[in-house]
């Protein structure tokens, strides 16, 4: 566990915040998440809408964001990714950070409001996508697909390579995210869409629902495409 330095104007100011999230919580959004099986330390059931316009009342902080974070609170993690200075954000920190992403929703969120805004989210990717941990193989992916434009050549077959190779999967999360970044990486245009094509023709008839989600969702994307 970390500890901070007391610092009262940021102790207080994340009362004021916490106060925020209690005034705008929604009971039946958070019973609906844990009878659907997603489950918080603690959950308040507040909309992002609600939490970016929180957020905008604050000036964006490393210490805030970062005890915000250590409270593993579902609103106080989302909100730390809106306000963490890109400029402070650290690979390191990243890392810590990635050990507490258990949860799709805040996948999405960490990817999209922090870690693609990196100067470093192609490394985080790639290293990311190697490990043979679920939660960062997942992670790996989404922020794989919100930066593929980023991706050189190399990077992206890297990035194929891994997704095919553990494509055989019975974790949901997983193939989801594998779908999402092959549908992706299809985008870069028709040499590389044809090729990631001829990966996944295999997978049409295949048995396993992860490879039948897999294909359908890549072929739709190619379809979609029309190179």
């Amino acid at each position: 566990m970390k500890y901070y330095i007391q610092n009262e104007q940021i102790d207080n100011t994340i009362k004021e915040i916490r106060k925020k999230i209690r005034l705008s919580m929604n009971g039946v959004v958070s019973d609906k998440m844990k009878e659907s099986g997603i489950s918080y330390k603690q959950n308040f059931g507040v909309d992002i809408p609600r939490l970016k316009q929180i957020a905008s009342g604050y000036d964006q902080s490393k210490d805030l964001a970062q005890r915000l974070w250590a409270l593993q609170i579902r609103e106080t993690m989302i909100l730390a990714t809106l306000l963490h200075p890109v400029d402070s954000f650290t690979s390191e920190m990243a890392d810590e950070w990635l050990v507490s992403l258990t949860h799709p929703e805040i996948v999405e969120q960490c990817s999209m409001n922090l870690f693609a805004k990196l100067p470093f989210a192609v490394e985080l990717s790639i290293r990311w996508a190697k490990s043979d941990k679920l939660w960062h193989q997942i992670t790996a992916f989404n922020l794989g697909a919100r930066i593929w434009k980023s991706f050189e050549a190399s990077q992206s077959d890297e990035l194929i390579h891994r997704a095919l190779e553990i494509s055989d999967t019975a974790e949901y999360h997983l193939y989801k995210s594998i779908a999402l970044i092959l549908s992706r990486l299809c985008r870069t245009g028709k040499e590389l869409s044809d090729r990631i094509y001829e990966e996944i023709s295999c997978m049409k008839n295949s048995h396993h629902p992860s490879k039948k989600y897999i294909f359908s969702e890549v072929s739709q994307e190619i379809s979609f495409l029309n190179f």
